[in-house]
């Protein structure tokens, strides 16, 4: 599965995106998604020095292709407050779905994940039930329901 309960990170208190992007590193190791934490840490800031992954106010979706990721995973984190993504758009984040996948899935399942998630934070009720449903195992059904339970 993409997407499991021990992956959802409700009410996190890290102040900037260095944090976050550093949490997401360390979360990923602890659960087996690379062995190179430092390696993932410096790929999700190569990927954001390309181009910031906030994509609307409140939301940001990073993303890394590398052969330090062992298997497709997405993460989600909620914020206890919204940190400054330093984004041309001056977007704050505060939920952020961050996509892991190997380079050996680097094309399509990469794609795939990553048009899912997008599709579903245009609707305003997914990005209002994501930023605010309280329950981690509620939120991850509504999740695998809107994302297609298929893919996660």
């Amino acid at each position: 599965m993409i997407l499991e309960n021990e992956q959802i990170f409700l009410d996190e208190k890290l102040s900037t995106k260095d944090a976050v992007i550093l949490f997401i590193a360390e979360k990923s190791k602890l659960l087996g998604i690379t062995d190179d934490e430092k390696g993932l840490y410096k790929k999700l800031w190569e990927r954001e020095k390309e181009y910031p992954t906030a994509v609307l106010d409140l939301i940001a979706v990073p993303h890394v292709k590398s052969d330090l990721i062992k298997t497709a995973k997405l993460l989600f984190i909620r914020l206890t407050d919204a940190v400054d993504w330093d984004s041309p758009d001056n977007f704050k984040v505060k939920s952020v779905f961050v996509i892991l996948v190997p380079e050996k899935d680097a094309g399509q399942k990469h794609l795939e994940i990553l048009s899912k998630v997008a599709v579903s934070l245009l609707e305003e009720d997914f990005q209002s039930m994501i930023l605010n449903m309280k329950n981690g195992d509620e939120l991850i059904k509504y999740i695998k329901e809107n994302l297609d339970g298929d893919l996660l």
